[in-house]
Order: C-alpha cells, then structure tokens, then sequence
C-alpha cells in the first residue's frame, strides 16, 4: 500500500512549498466553489502547480466541495470539465449534484463535510463512483476500521491541524447567527467566540468563555496504527495557514512516514523524490490551541481550550518576583530576546508581551503592566526557531544515473531517474580519443552533475567512449537531456479514472433526509431521490429556517466539559459545577443556543432558539 502525505495549499506558492517538503499531494482551491472562499486560485496558476506536482508522480486534489445552489449548477459543471482539462488528479465535492452532472474522467473525493462518517454512508458513496472517502475528524480507529472492512475505496484522514467542533458536515451555527455559511466556503468561527453558559432560571453560571472552542488535531503519533486500520492518505488542515505552518508541519510529517516505511517494507510512498531539510521541525513551535487525539483512541476526554481561545504555547514558568520591566521566574529557561510570551489576564483573556532581555532566570518585557507575581508565562513565538525555519532550505530531489557512448558517429547520453524514466540525446563531438582517459571521465561526471536548480541530481555515471566531448558540448548535452527527462516524466504521470457506479444498488443509511443532509439544488434531491430518498428539508442556506432546527451535533459535551458527566468522569475539567442547572443555554448576544444530551450516543446538540 502506497502512504500518502497531503498537504494544504492556500495559493499555488505554498502548494510548490509543500511538494518540496515532501508532500505526495496537495489539495488546493480552484477559482470557485471551494470551502476555503479566502482560498481561490485561478486556472492558470493552477496549471503550474500541477505541472511541478507531475514531476514528483506527486498529486493535485482540487475543492469543490461547497453547497451549488440552482443557479450555479452550470458554472460549477464547466469548472470541473476546466480543472480536469488542466489535469489534476482529482475533484473533491460534498455536493451529490455533481453525481447527476456530466463529468469528465476524472476521480471524485467525497469530502468531509460530504460527512463520512459511517460504514453504510461511506459504502453508499463507493457504490455511486466516489473514488475515496474523507472521513469525518471525530472518528476512532475502530470505527475507521469497519469503514474500511465494508468500503471498497480509499480512506483519507486528518492527522494534524485545527479540527471543527461540529461534526463534519453537520454545522449551520455561522449561517444561522451571520448569514455566512460554511457550507459555502464562509465560516464566522462563532464557535472560537465568548459564550455564557445558563441554567434553567437564565442565571449565568458560566460567563464569556469560549465554550465550544476545542484544541487542535495532532494524531502523528498514531500513523502506524491508522494504516492498519485502513487509512492512506494522512491530511494536514490548514488552507489558509501561511508558508511557515507549511514548511514546518510538512516537514515534521514527512519525517514521521518515512520513519514509517523503513520499518514496514511492504508499505511504499506516494510519490518519488529525496527531501532534505536544512533544520528540525517542530510542529509545537507553530500556531496552536493545544494539541489532542480527540477521539482517535476511543477515549473520552477534555477537548475544550478551558478558559482561553488564544494561543497559550510553550510553558515556561511563573513570575516569582517583578520590579518594573523585569521579571524574575521560578525555574530555568530558554528564552531569548524577541521572544513573544503569553499569558492569561485576570479577565480570562490571553494578553502578552515581547522579551527584550534575559540574564539567568531574570526576564526584561516590554509590557509588563498586566503581570502580577504568580502569573505562568508561555511562549507564543520562538523568535530563533522562525528565523531558522524561514531562512532553511529545503531541496527535493531525484537521483539520476548517467551513461555516455559514442554511437554512429555521436556522443549519445543517456539519462534514467529512479522511476525508470529515460531521455536519450545525442552530439556532434571530436573523433580524436582523450589524452588522459581517466580524467576525461572525472571531467564528465562533473559536468553531467551540474544539474542546478532542476529536481534531479546524479547518481552512478558511466563513460563508455574513447572520443574526446568537450565541456562545453557535454554542457548542451545535459541542458537537452533534463529538458527531455522532465517532459518525458510529465508524459507518464499516471493518471486515475473516475470509478464506476457499483451494478448492484447500495441503499441509503436513511430515508427520510432532513436539512442536515445539505440538499441545496435540484440535482442533488434528484440524486436522493432516485436512490429512495424522501427530501423532507432542504439546506438551510435555501430555507433560512433556523429557529428551533439543530444547528449542530458535536462530541464536545459540556456536562463532561465541567465535570457533571452522569455516564464519563472527568479528572481534570477546566471548571466543576456541582449543580449546573439543566436545562443549559449557550448565549451570545441576542442569540441562545439549547443543549440537549444524547447519552446513548456520546452527542450534544445544540438547538436555536433565537
């Protein structure tokens, strides 16, 4: 089985970014209907990045995975026949209509807001020409698992990045309280805000807390243990993360698969390629929230942020003494100057200030007027770690055997890559032989392996000829035989087909389809429809009836959040109430969001109320 890293690309620059970090794909945004709206391309930058991909047998994935309203059906049609025309690997959708269109040959991703969350759904997909399944974020190895055992395609699952506190596909609380919707490529992230938790008499027990806020994936770990459960494809969130984010947590991975395939030499990569870095990734350096395996083992556990939507980062100790700009800690640290430190104010609220200086465990802040004795300090910004990374370099290359003959009168040399990809190119040289034969060959590798800024570098070089081929004419022949390598590479990408739909009729997980299955055209009810679906709601983004429908399920739950779980203890909640009051009210504003609790299914859900 071939392990695929996927990374994200906000714009064609990172995408080239990841792919010589070691990414085997890329999933990147087309000019429209991606899920990302700040993250658009155009065809032609496109075009660029597939063209690099294909150099490394590596690939591109292209979202279309919003919601297409009616009016839009032709356009999104005519952008998937453009993408295809281009050639990337693969389109990823969530809506059915493009399952009613008339597509090109191209592979289908269900995405996962498509919600991939069951054995049934995710086998009902395969049967209608889905190629591969995004599965939902929320999911345990086990239910990965029976995915794999009752689906006949591929499995791709996120192991890093920023994860939705709904469950995938299930989320209007951004449409519903600011008319943009995340179905829609829109999301507010009203989820990340301040809520107050009530009780059943309106009495704030709980105020101005990011309640539904929840840390960050990172599943690294657990690589091995997914591919025995199924997966291939290991995602990386972050499509409107910057270069930094990237090359930092594209490299920690790529580390961590091929560490991977050395072990288990029945599993194989992606894609072709040596990636060098010129530093050491840390993935706890870059932007975060925490960092939690949610419910990849199965376990329940606090996912919340706590009292805090900001990033904490690193702890580095507490403030034993302060006089003026200088702070005295309780322990060692690695600070420096420019450091950025962060901590949490007496309002709840994560502040911070910069490090100007640092003598022993004494500290000189910038701005220490909200700091008091007692307060923990962590570091937010590793100011010598970024300045690494930013000025590393990172080379991937493929290795390049040479041969050079004389033939009919011709030098001929040969090129071969590690895939077994050959350009042959021939010139005029002397019929005179070398004077030193010996050095004659030295002067030729080194003139074959000056190979610059192309993806190649050389590997074992042979000389078979006794004609003497001046520097400047075996110069040509390498510039001739790269030219003719890569294209040749390009020629013989591999490409997918869009897969079949199964002759024998999977059915529905369910029949009667409410607004929580994000039917928002005509196609996709047609498409439901005719596999004995019963549209009783369409999408909300369509009706706009919000008021008293669930805006999401979730297994964040606030009872085991707070330590009043009747089924699951908590050891550590951020907060305990003895007594939380139930029925509890989420309120933002004017707006009021009832939790309701299904204990049999491990759920919270939460309803509007205005």
């Amino acid at each position: 089985m071939a392990l695929e890293l996927l990374a994200p690309a906000k714009n064609v620059e990172q995408g080239l970014l990841a792919l010589r970090c070691g990414a085997d794909a890329v999933y990147v945004g087309g000019p429209r209907f991606g899920a990302r709206q700040g993250a658009a391309n155009d065809l032609k930058e496109l075009e660029r990045l597939v063209r690099e991909a294909h150099l490394w047998r590596a690939r591109v994935y292209v979202t279309l995975n919003t919601l297409v309203y009616d009016a839009e059906l032709e356009e999104a049609r005519r952008t998937a026949w453009a993408l295809a025309e281009l050639g990337v690997d693969a389109l990823i959708i969530q809506d059915m209509a493009f399952l009613e269109m008339q597509l090109p040959d191209v592979p289908l991703h269900a995405s996962t807001q498509a919600v991939c969350d069951s054995p049934e759904k995710v086998a009902f997909l395969a049967a209608n020409g889905v190629s591969r399944a995004i599965l939902a974020r929320e999911l345990s190895l086990a239910e990965m698992r029976a995915i794999h055992l009752a689906a006949p395609i591929e499995l791709e699952a996120f192991v890093y990045g920023a994860l939705c506190v709904a469950e995938s596909g299930r989320c209007a609380l951004s449409m519903a309280l600011t008319g943009r919707s995340g179905n829609r490529g829109e999301c507010a992230q009203p989820c990340r805000a301040s809520w107050d938790l009530l009780d059943r008499h309106d009495k704030v027990i709980v105020r101005e807390r990011p309640l539904l806020s929840i840390q960050d994936l990172d599943v690294s770990d657990y690589v091995e243990a997914m591919v025995d459960a199924g997966v291939q494809s290991f995602k990386i969130e972050g499509r409107l993360k910057d270069a930094d984010y990237v090359k930092n947590v594209v490299s920690y991975l790529r580390t961590k698969l091929d560490a991977l395939l050395l072990r288990r030499p029945e599993l194989e990569r992606a894609s072709a390629g040596r990636v060098q870095h010129a530093f050491t990734p840390d993935p706890k350096k870059t932007f975060h929230r925490g960092h939690s395996v949610y419910r990849l083992d199965g376990e329940r556990r606090s996912v919340a942020t706590g009292a805090v939507v900001g990033r904490l980062g690193e702890p580095v100790g507490r403030v034993r003494s302060l006089a003026g700009d200088r702070l005295l800690l309780d322990r060692d640290h690695a600070l420096a100057a420019g450091d950025g430190l962060a901590f949490v104010d007496m309002d709840g609220k994560v502040a911070g200030t910069l490090v100007n200086g640092v003598q022993a465990r004494q500290v000189f802040v910038q701005n220490p007027a909200q700091l008091c004795v007692g307060t923990e300090l962590f570091r937010n910004l590793d100011h010598a770690f970024m300045k690494v990374l930013g000025a590393a370099n990172v080379e991937r290359r493929l290795t390049v055997s040479a041969r050079l003959e004389f033939r009919a009168g011709q030098a001929w040399l040969q090129l071969r890559d590690e895939d077994g990809c050959t350009a042959v190119v021939t010139g005029e040289c002397a019929v005179e032989a070398p004077n030193d034969p010996e050095a004659f060959r030295q002067t030729v590798a080194q003139a074959l392996a000056r190979l610059g800024e192309t993806p190649f570098e050389l590997g074992h070089c042979e000389v078979h000829t006794d004609h003497f081929v001046p520097v400047s004419r075996l110069n040509a022949l390498r510039r001739a035989a790269v030219a003719a390598l890569v294209e040749n590479r390009l020629q013989s990408h591999p490409r997918e087909h869009r897969r079949a739909v199964a002759s024998t009729p999977v059915p529905l997980p369910v029949v009667r389809l409410d607004h929580t299955w994000n039917i928002a055209n005509a196609l996709a009810q047609r498409f439901y429809e005719k596999h004995g679906g019963v549209v009783c709601e369409q999408a909300l983004e369509v009706t706009h009836n919000y008021v008293g429908k669930m805006m999401m399920t979730t297994r964040l739950c606030l009872r085991f959040e707070l330590g009043v779980c009747p089924r699951h203890e908590n050891p550590e909640p951020w907060l305990r109430l003895s007594d939380p009051g139930e029925p509890l009210t989420l309120k933002n504003g004017p707006h009021r969001l009832r939790c309701e609790f299904d204990c049999v299914r491990c759920r919270m859900l939460l309803v509007l109320e205005r």
